[in-house]
């Protein structure tokens, strides 16, 4: 019911609407969905290049900054390597059978190697030494050299045990700073353990790495090591070791990798630390990374926003990095493009909207004067006229309103004429009927005469002219009955039998079933009376043949079929119904075509055993209800 009251309501919303504002409306919505389609496949299609193209842009300077990045990792492990590889440190660990001061002169140039190492090497927070060499001295100053103890508790320690070296976590130190370090052991002449030395790195030391290398700290920035682990955090405005993660130690540049857990205490502040928690975890990172090559992908950030991930190709020691950035910030150019894009096609779409505008009033200008012209038409200005317009379509109906406005002109002619035709013959009809009137009184009298004298014959013809105006008069009435109309052909017959020099054979053959029809009245006589004074037979008797049948039909409709032949000297040459200058035969076929249409009338021609052979063709009407309807009340 809903649906069917929104239709109604939207076709009576638009029969009231004008074409050119259903046109412009129509051209603006299309244009409207056109270009938004448009807009949104290209700016999603640029998006999706640019974002790809961004991203391998940004994984090549990801994998570059790891390349230059963890160059300083060379250092560290040369560093390490060097100490352990000095003939003047191994000798000074060598304490075993010296004296107490020898010892103590000993640690203090075990002090002076360290801290000249601390020096001339960029970027090392401290060198410290653990060996037990020392255990028995005692020292007033401090320095880096600590007993094995101090580190023997530490998880990663005993990893240590079963390589060479290994980058290990470190706790906080006094300075509150978390440091990652580089352990290596020290051996002696007979390959025995006398030492360890560790170098610690502070974050800012790992982090200065990276500063002079543009956009890598965009977003977050993840050291990951060997096994996929977070070992540090950087951008954001924060950067340190991750809690509870492991780390990875390496033996040299060919010794085994094996993983060791770190336990370093967390932030003292839970919310900061949520706010930098890295967007992916390391099981993401383990199943990404444990190919050993580089790539990009976007996840859900922690905050529903998408995000990159980039991961960077191993370098030495197979460390990696892994680099979020929140894709809103990758495309945020291209969404100021797309903006613009978005501009120019509304700027576009208005600029269309105006020529949508003026060239639609150009098609529907030839409609209005059409339609101007139609309403002089229904003023009754049939000379009105359209001009023929610029386009094919316009043209055509251009010509049909002309064409139809020329045939109501026409048509309009034509009916004044039958009207006027028609008056005169019902004038001319009546003016026949007075004097038939007057002549039936008087001859009447004529009749009564005769029998008073005994003048049969003459008393017969007179009854017989009687009959005949009697039926030509029929109270004024347009059409009668077939079988009327045969009687007023036989007195007619009968009339001129008497005073014709020559016989008349008259013959009727008429189906029963049209009998009862409506005709028009005196259409027989006028063509039995051309055949009796233009017939002139050969034989000396003049053959009169009228047949009536029903020819059916469906459209048109049923049809009566009159018939009427004669053995005269037929039609002179060239004779033809439109040229006749006789009344008779014209009056019959005008008045059929003036009260049945044109499909209806009379047709003349040579019979084929000579004489006239005429066919008359009449609508069938069998009611008085068809009469009216063919007449429209004029028989009454």
């Amino acid at each position: 019911m809903r649906k069917r009251r929104l239709s109604v309501f939207l076709n009576h919303k638009l029969q009231q609407s004008k074409l050119s504002t259903l046109m412009v409306t129509c051209f603006i919505a299309f244009n409207l969905l056109l270009v938004s389609v448009i807009v949104w496949l290209a700016y999603q299609s640029f998006s999706a290049v640019t974002f790809t193209e961004i991203s391998k842009a940004r994984l090549a300077l990801l994998n570059e900054s790891t390349r230059r990045g963890f160059d300083f990792i060379t250092g560290v492990t040369g560093t390490a390597y060097s100490l352990a590889s000095n003939r003047e440190l191994s000798n000074l660990l060598e304490t075993k059978g010296t004296g107490r001061l020898t010892q103590i002169h000993q640690r203090r140039e075990v002090s002076k190697i360290l801290d000249h190492t601390v020096v001339v090497s960029e970027g090392i927070t401290s060198v410290e030494l653990y060996t037990d060499a020392f255990n028995g001295v005692t020292v007033t100053l401090a320095d880096r050299i600590y007993s094995v103890d101090t580190i023997a508790g530490d998880s990663w320690f005993a990893a240590l045990e079963q390589a060479d070296a290994a980058w290990v976590p470190l706790r906080e130190n006094e300075s509150g700073q978390s440091l990652i370090g580089y352990a290596q052991r020290i051996f002696d002449s007979r390959g025995g353990t006398v030492a360890y030395v560790l170098i610690r790195l502070s974050r800012a030391d790992i982090v200065r790495r990276f500063a002079d290398m543009p956009m890598v700290l965009d977003g977050q920035v993840l050291l990951v090591d060997t096994a996929g682990n977070v070992v540090m955090q950087m951008g954001d405005g924060d950067a340190r070791v991750t809690s509870g993660e492991e780390s990875s130690f390496i033996n040299g540049a060919s010794k085994r990798v094996s993983s060791i857990n770190a336990s370093i205490e967390a932030s003292s502040e839970a919310s900061a630390a949520d706010e930098s928690k890295p967007v992916v975890d390391s099981a993401w990172i383990q199943e990404h990374v444990e190919h050993g090559e580089d790539g990009f992908e976007v996840v859900s950030g922690k905050s529903g926003g998408a995000q990159l991930v980039l991961y960077s190709r191993p370098a030495m020691l197979q460390w990696r990095l892994v680099q979020t950035i929140p894709v809103h910030t990758l495309l945020s150019p291209v969404r100021q493009a797309g903006w613009q894009v978005l501009g120019i096609a509304v700027l576009g779409l208005l600029f269309s909207v105006v020529l949508a505008y003026l060239f639609v009033r150009r098609i529907v200008r030839p409609l209005r004067q059409l339609i101007k012209r139609m309403r002089q038409l229904e003023k009754g200005d049939f000379n009105t006229r359209v001009q023929l317009s610029f386009t094919e379509e316009y043209a055509h109906l251009a010509y049909g309103f002309n064409h139809m406005a020329s045939k109501l002109t026409e048509l309009m002619d034509q009916v004044k004429e039958e009207s006027r035709a028609k008056r005169e013959a019902q004038t001319g009809l009546l003016e026949a009927q007075i004097k038939p009137h007057f002549l039936y009184n008087t001859l009447d009298m004529i009749h009564w005469r005769a029998l008073d004298y005994e003048a049969k014959d003459i008393s017969r013809m007179i009854v017989q002219l009687s009959k005949l105006l009697r039926i030509g008069l029929s109270g004024g009435r347009l059409f009668i009955r077939v079988r009327d109309e045969l009687e007023h052909a036989r007195c007619y017959v009968s009339i001129q039998s008497e005073r014709l020099p020559f016989s008349i054979d008259y013959h009727e053959q008429i189906d029963p079933r049209v009998r009862g029809c409506y005709i028009p009245k005196i259409i027989l006589q006028p063509f039995i009376e051309n055949a009796v004074m233009h017939g002139h037979p050969r034989e000396g008797k003049l053959r009169i043949q009228v047949d009536m049948r029903e020819m059916d039909g469906i459209d048109p409709p049923s049809k009566i079929i009159i018939c009427i032949k004669d053995n005269g000297k037929g039609l002179p040459e060239g004779w033809k119904l439109e040229g006749t200058t006789g009344i008779g035969i014209r009056n019959v076929h005008q008045r059929i075509q003036l009260y049945c249409g044109a499909g209806y009338g009379v047709d003349l021609c040579a019979g084929d055993l000579g004489g006239v052979e005429v066919t008359i063709t009449l609508p069938r009407i069998e009611t008085e209800e068809q009469l009216n309807l063919w007449l429209g009340g004029e028989n009454e």
